[in-house]
């Protein structure tokens, strides 16, 4: 390799002197050079390949003799160990008598050396040398390299050759400035990404703070996505401008880590927007299953194989990027198209168009084009606002719907304590009941007996007998539902004969002259079948509450007729029907009048809790009350025990 020249040592010109120099230098110059002109679309170059990277100027000078200067683009190679020579000329109309400053870049780029000299003379070429790894070395105190030429003392001005070497993408920019130009353009490029970082870093700790009090993977995705400004910064090169004094080639490496590390942040932002681990499981195991990959690839930077694991990580970014975009419409559809989801998607959605665009130009597969970089940059900043606005809004909609959740539970716990404490003071009101209930039932009892003889006063006794049934009736309901709204409700099943339990239960309703109460047996008389045809094992005294239940409801609500009763086995159960010739009950009633309190259409009697009590009651042996079938004909119901 051949031994490098000794830099021309100039002093630098300060960041302090910018402002200085924008206000004093002088600002003459002819039209044709108002504006800086680049390599490439307004110098033509040639340009050869270096593959061993073994060539000293003076042998890349001579093959570049025989090679035309027709290439009118930036030069853009991919990921390629390569090095390349670019041989333009600089002549005299571009400089206009003064000196001229020459801004190289990109900052990510290894190694440029520029070589110049008057054109056609055989004097040693001039060299500056900068690069990545030589932490940016300038004449002028600037983020990207920047080397004053002087005017050439000479009519055919200069010849200048560009050897570029990079680990990286191989990329050159070169544009030749007035000094008062560059000048205004650094100014306000300084200004707007003083605005641009000043405005991140604000939004950063905002988006970590509300990750840290909000909580959720979106808010922390977005959080950790803030470390992809740090890799804006690194190729802008603001890591070597602002700390020259680390000595070492800090941005090389973020920029070299980051660019695989904001990959990975950037899908693991995508697939949490569309909350793809909760709508896309197996969409969501291969994103971060890839994320996790592409850490893994940091591995190759020290080993001198970044080129590799940026191939590596482009071949898993291209497919988790179309699963991404088809998660985007699906997740939409499945929110019923609603417009915060799309745009939630879509946010995220312009940065990877944006990241594949510079992957495909960083890859030489597109031209180069400077404005995909800087459009990439504005689009982060963009999705990060969105992206948190939209989280925030989200978060607080799920804080609101837990606080609604907490309220209504507040509201059942505080309706249940109600509803437990009413069955209680039924349960015991009712119970308080039962001894005057007995005290008067005795009493009529004694009075019918010591006044037998007194027909006049039977139609009143039988009337205040019927009102103390009615009212032990009642009672009994209450009492049996607290006992059945009881956590540890105890049952004694014993076996009984059902035919029994319902004719004991008939007597506490008292059937009127007009009704008549008619038990079968698989719709034969119940006297035909042994006993053991209707025998379940019961709690005789809530069964028997259940059928007072119905058979009373069967007497209040039909005028006269059968009532018929009868016990038959169905798919290994027994079930009991009592039909009654009653008016019917309504088809939007038929569930309605087993809930508690409820009556029906045709009812303006009792308190609605008979048929509750009675399900409830079935529901407790494991069974069930049921309506048959209802018509105007009659009702019919029936316990499957």
């Amino acid at each position: 390799m051949q031994a490098i020249l000794p830099v021309q040592t100039r002093r630098p010109i300060k960041g302090w002197l910018l402002f200085f120099l924008v206000l004093f230098l002088p600002t003459h110059s002819t039209a044709a050079d108002t504006k800086p002109r680049m390599l490439g679309p307004d110098i033509p170059y040639s340009v050869i390949k270096d593959t061993h990277s073994r060539l000293t100027v003076e042998q890349a000078a001579q093959a570049l003799e025989s090679t035309p200067a027709t290439e009118t683009t930036t030069l853009s190679q991919g990921y390629v160990p390569d090095t390349f020579w670019l041989k333009f000329e600089l002549p005299p109309a571009l400089f206009d008598g003064q000196a001229r400053w020459l801004e190289l870049g990109p900052n990510f780029i290894d190694d440029i050396r520029l070589y110049y000299r008057p054109k056609g003379s055989t004097q040693s070429w001039t060299l500056k040398q900068t690069g990545d790894l030589r932490l940016g070395q300038s004449d002028i105190d600037y983020r990207n390299p920047v080397f004053i030429v002087p005017p050439p003392e000479h009519q055919n001005g200069y010849e200048a050759i560009i050897r570029v070497q990079s680990s990286s993408t191989t990329i050159l920019q070169a544009t030749l400035w007035q000094p008062d130009k560059f000048l205004n353009h650094a100014t306000a490029t300084t200004s707007f990404w003083s605005f641009y970082f000043g405005l991140v870093t604000i939004s950063s700790i905002l988006a970590i703070i509300l990750a840290v009090v909000l909580g959720g993977r979106l808010l922390w995705s977005v959080a950790a996505f803030s470390v992809t400004y740090v890799f804006v910064a690194s190729i802008q090169g603001y890591i070597n401008w602002l700390m020259p004094s680390l000595g070492v080639p800090l941005q090389h490496y973020l920029t070299s880590a980051l660019t695989l590390t904001s990959y990975v942040l950037l899908l693991w932002l995508c697939v949490e927007t569309v909350d793809m681990k909760r709508h896309l499981p197996w969409a969501y195991r291969i994103t971060m299953t890839i994320g996790a990959i592409t850490l893994l690839l940091m591995v190759l930077i020290p080993l001198d194989l970044y080129g590799l694991a940026v191939k590596i990580q482009a071949l898993f970014y291209l497919p988790t990027s179309l699963i991404f975009i088809g998660s985007v419409f699906y997740v939409w559809h499945l929110d019923r198209y609603r417009p915060s989801t799309l745009l939630l998607g879509l946010s995220p959605l312009t940065c990877i168009t944006g990241s594949l665009l510079g992957l495909f130009s960083a890859f030489g597969w597109i031209p180069f084009k400077t404005e995909i970089y800087v459009i990439w940059q504005y689009a982060l900043l963009v999705n990060m606002l969105l992206v948190m606005s939209i989280a925030v809004y989200r978060v607080r909609e799920k804080k609101l719907e837990e606080l609604e959740k907490h309220q209504l539970a507040s509201e059942l716990k505080a309706e249940r304590d109600a509803s437990f404490h009413q069955r209680q003071f039924m349960g015991m009101v009712s119970h308080e009941f039962r001894t005057p209930l007995a005290v008067i039932s005795g009493s009529l009892e004694n009075l019918r007996y010591l006044e037998s003889d007194n027909q006049d006063r039977t139609p009143r006794y039988n009337k205040i007998q019927r009102a103390t049934d009615r009212l032990v009736q009642l009672t009994d309901n209450c009492l049996a539902d607290a006992r059945l709204a009881a956590d540890n409700l105890y049952l004694d099943p014993q076996p009984a004969n059902l035919f029994e339990v319902i004719e004991s239960a008939a007597a506490l309703v008292e059937l009127t002259d007009t009704h008549k109460l008619i038990l079968s047996t698989e719709g034969q008389p119940s006297d035909q079948f042994p006993d053991s045809q209707c025998t379940a094992i019961i709690d005789t005294a809530l069964m028997r509450i259940a059928f007072s239940n119905v058979i009373d409801n069967a007497v209040k609500h039909s005028a006269g007729g059968t009532i018929q009763v009868d016990c038959s086995r169905r798919d290994g159960r027994i079930a009991v029907s009592i039909c009654d010739q009653g008016p019917g009950i309504d088809e939007e009633n038929a569930e309605q009048i087993f809930e508690r309190y409820r009556r029906g259409t045709h009812s303006n009697r009792g308190a609605g809790l008979g048929l509750y009590v009675a399900r409830q009651i079935a529901r407790a042996h494991e069974g069930d009350l049921k309506l048959l079938s209802s018509s105007s004909e009659g009702s019919c119901f029936a316990f499957f025990l």
